[in-house]
């Protein structure tokens, strides 16, 4: 009896030396690259036209840049650049590089990601075209 109650006991706490001398692998890792797409619900407004958004489509390359595409009644491409928080729940920051008109378009966004760290939560994107001024905004909410 005497032993049983030994060998429990130096199980458990080496069970417990184990849990508190591991990495916390609950947090998330550094994002170094993203491929993720969502389905939802949301807009793009160029200048006066708004046009309804069904999905979005994300990549974001280790070299620190990115693409957006938008899915309405027609494919939008956006470039970027992007950079990642140590706390991922305040979200990617974009800067818009290119994209959407032949003359390009500048502005800035940000992309939340849902607790994983690899799904698409919120996306949200304030600019203007470069040749044209048209204000852009996109506001995008995943399903």
């Amino acid at each position: 009896m005497k032993v049983s109650r030994t060998l429990c006991f130096i199980t458990a706490t080496l069970a417990l030396i184990t849990l508190f001398a591991m990495p916390n692998l609950a947090a998330p890792q550094e994002l170094t690259s993203l491929l993720a797409s969502a389905r939802g619900k949301g807009t793009v407004t160029v200048g006066n036209e708004v046009f309804k958004v069904s999905n979005v489509v994300v990549k974001l390359k280790e070299d620190g840049t990115g693409e957006i595409i938008l899915i309405t009644d027609l494919q939008l491409f956006i470039t970027c650049t992007w950079s990642a928080p140590a706390d991922l729940s305040k979200g990617v920051d974009l800067k818009i590089t290119g994209g959407t008109s032949a003359g390009g378009a500048h502005g800035y966004g940000k992309l939340l990601l849902r607790p994983d760290g690899k799904a698409i939560d919120r996306l949200s994107i304030d600019g203007s075209s470069n040749t044209s001024k048209r204000k852009i905004k996109v506001e995008f909410v995943a399903d």
